[in-house]
């Protein structure tokens, strides 16, 4: 184990833990943007849905534009300095935000930006390294932030456990996105330090699928990666390959509808929850924290597992899993709030979390393999390209839906809906071919492999 530890750190590049950095600072403020709307401005649920909804529409609109003003200046370096700065100076904002506007206001601006280094980070890794070394490489970098993103989210936990009895509750949550802030100015420091000028060699690229699997697993509430497939979709084209006999297979075709409802059934639960947490079950700050750590705990330790489940039963049925695992969870989750008024007992709760954190790693991963493997090799990068949209653009309806839904009829009809949502998308699932039976000869590069970002040796 030590050796193992040892030989990982000496293969780490010092960059990578600069983009760590950025992690834990974006995986504190994904719980405490939502704590601070209950606990600071003192709203319903339907701000935590409109807030979702226009930071996923801006970070869709800024990865259209900032994907192709990386490849037009040829550089890298200086738009994840940009991302890092813009976070930090938004965080800040939102420290002293006195209104629901101002906190929009900075958290789009935040989302807006920091896609500016979310769609050169992975390109930066391949084209700084050889390409037999891409997948080691890319999945050093995941590691990393995975890392990253749960320290920053333990950090967040030990943080309202303890200064909210010091400070007060508001002054803690101000105080803490003041501490984020300056961390993501730092990591913004010493990313002009250490991250390495290179010669980009993706201005017209080409994408692989080993590329597009290996991206963010991290988390539902971050951008669905890889944000920089967004700029190379062209609503022409799309439409052209969607009637043209030539152009999608009917299996992607299907397989992408199933994924608008799984998306939008995803939102419709994610993004009401830490509200579910904090103000219907009226857990405390630090708790709602440590339910979210236990979830993606669950996420990175169950990465290696699935990818193995891929390997030996194909993506096809791994997905199907997923889908029907969170199907039972949110109609779970529907019926109790139903009938019961409290919260469950916290062992059933963090159990609760655990499957959700485990389900998202086998749905990611099945996912873009899918979409990989059922696309034909000409127009597999705008299909997978597609898949991600669709991501984003599931959040925005789902933010809007979900917020508005739960503040007027009560969490249970919204997690009801959202298991619906998931029934839909699992019989039209049913109704995909096998990938095995389309492409056989599939490379393996469209296969996720076993590394995992806790699997050290």
């Amino acid at each position: 184990m030590v050796k193992a530890l040892r030989s990982w750190w000496e293969e780490s590049e010092r960059w990578y833990f600069v983009v760590g950095l950025a992690n834990l600072v974006l995986g504190t403020s994904s719980v405490l943007i939502p704590l601070s709307i209950d606990k600071v401005f003192k709203l319903s649920v339907a701000s935590i849905g409109l807030l979702a909804s226009l930071a996923s529409l801006v970070g869709v609109l800024g990865s259209l534009l900032w994907g192709r003003l990386a490849d037009a200046a040829h550089r890298r370096k200086p738009f994840i300095v940009l991302g890092y700065t813009a976070a930090g100076l938004c965080f800040l904002g939102i420290s002293m935000a006195t209104s629901f506007h101002q906190l929009a206001l900075f958290n789009m601006l935040l989302n807006f930006f920091w896609v500016a280094n979310a769609s050169v980070t992975v390109l930066l890794v391949i084209e700084n390294s050889q390409e037999g070394l891409w997948e080691r490489k890319i999945g050093h970098l995941n590691q990393i932030g995975a890392l990253g993103w749960v320290l920053g989210l333990a950090i967040g936990a030990l943080w309202m456990y303890w200064m909210p009895s010091i400070l007060g509750e508001t002054a803690a949550i101000r105080v803490l996105f003041w501490g984020i802030g300056l961390s993501g100015l730092v990591a913004s420091m010493l990313a002009i330090l250490s991250i390495p000028r290179t010669v980009p060699r993706f201005t017209q690229r080409k994408f692989r699928g080993l590329l597009l699997e290996m991206g963010s697993f991290i988390s539902e509430r971050a951008r669905f990666a890889p944000l920089h497939l967004y700029h190379r979709l062209h609503p022409k084209r799309i439409i052209a390959q969607w009637r043209s006999p030539e152009g999608f297979r009917l299996g992607t075709k299907r397989f992408l509808l199933s994924t608008v409802f799984s998306f939008v059934a995803m939102g419709f639960f994610g993004i009401p929850l830490p509200m579910l947490l904090s103000q219907r079950f009226g857990l405390s700050s630090s708790t709602v924290f440590l339910f979210f750590v236990i979830q993606h705990l669950g996420i990175v330790l169950a990465y290696p597992l699935a990818s193995r489940r891929i390997r030996r039963l194909g993506n096809r049925y791994v997905q199907m899993g997923a889908l029907g695992a969170r199907t039972l969870l949110f109609a779970s989750f529907a019926l109790y709030l139903a009938f019961f008024n409290d919260s469950p007992h916290a062992v059933i709760l963090a159990a609760a979390f655990v499957v959700y954190g485990i389900s998202w790693s086998y749905f990611q991963l099945s996912g873009t393999a899918l979409t990989s493997r059922l696309a034909s090799e000409e127009n597999r990068g705008l299909a997978l390209g597609l898949y991600n949209a669709i991501a984003g653009t599931g959040w925005i309806i789902a933010g809007i839906g979900s917020g508005q839904i739960a503040a007027r009829f009560g969490y249970s009809v919204t997690f009801a809906i959202a298991s619906g949502l998931l029934v839909i998308s699992v019989l039209i699932l049913l109704t995909v071919p096998d990938p095995s039976t389309i492409d056989p000869a599939a490379s393996l590069l469209d296969t996720p492999q076993d590394e995992s970002p806790l699997e050290l040796g």
